[in-house]
């Protein structure tokens, strides 16, 4: 099975930290780490708000 290199280390660490009984890592911190690119939930809400709000018709009110 061919892992991407990410996902790769993503199930080394996981593995590690069970068999050595580490604490998962909070939300924030995988935030802190994730790779370029990575967009919290929050924004993403916002941009889809954003975007919902945006496609409405103008005069949807007067028929």
């Amino acid at each position: 099975m061919l892992l991407v290199p990410t996902a790769q280390a993503r199930c080394v660490i996981a593995r590690t930290a069970s068999v050595w009984r580490i604490a998962p890592v909070s939300q924030r911190e995988v935030a802190r780490r994730a790779p370029h690119g990575y967009v919290s939930v929050r924004i993403v809400r916002r941009l889809h708000a954003a975007i919902v709000a945006s496609q409405r018709p103008v005069f949807a009110h007067s028929w």
